[in-house]
């Protein structure tokens, strides 16, 4: 009977200090959900060094009008891909400063693309066209070109220079402040 009590005794302690410790670590964590900003906006960001630059993996997908696209026949230009699906409250987030984005620099040197990971044309065609998106969606329905990418998580955006390499690769949510800035380093401007 003691040892029961004892046993209880401690892991009421336990949890207590628990809540107390994660307690702390929420209301002292500058990027929990009160900030106004995500944690990636906090952060600098600078493109991956040209020297140490990795090749994009080559791909070829279907876009929603049922054209092929290549990465290969994109050399010279800069591409922005982004990996989301309709089903993720992040890409959600994300997609109205994509949209942004992709209008603002659509007469640079820049092609903006958003990989739809494994869902049905059907249901992209229906969420672009009631959400009012206008940048180019490529259909990556059997996930290979994300497993191409190592996307194991979504959203994911991956900035190609327009020799073909990853200048730039972000996990999360990005603004749209954070995409201008990489775009206009991967420009040059």
């Amino acid at each position: 009977m003691k040892k029961n009590a004892l046993i209880w005794g401690t892991a009421i302690i336990l949890i207590f200090i628990a809540a107390v410790v994660t307690s702390k670590n929420i209301s002292s964590n500058k990027y929990s959900q009160s900030s106004s900003a995500s944690p990636l906006e906090k952060t600098s960001i600078s493109l991956i060094d040209s020297g140490s630059r990795q090749k994009a993996a080559d791909f070829t997908l279907t876009d929603l009008a049922g054209n092929s696209v290549s990465l290969k026949k994109l050399r010279g230009k800069n591409v922005y891909i982004n990996f989301w699906a309709t089903w993720c409250p992040w890409c959600k987030k994300e997609l109205p400063d994509l949209e942004k984005v992709a209008q603002e620099f659509k007469n640079e040197n820049l092609i903006v693309f958003a990989v739809d990971v494994g869902e049905d044309k059907t249901v992209v065609s229906n969420y672009m066209r009631e959400n009012h998106y206008g940048f180019n969606v490529l259909l990556d329905t059997d996930k290979n070109m994300a497993q191409q990418y190592s996307v194991t998580s979504i959203p994911v955006s991956v900035f190609i220079d327009k020799d073909g390499n990853i200048a730039q690769r972000n996990v999360g949510v990005m603004s749209e402040s954070q995409m201008k800035t990489i775009i206009n380093k991967l420009l040059g401007k």
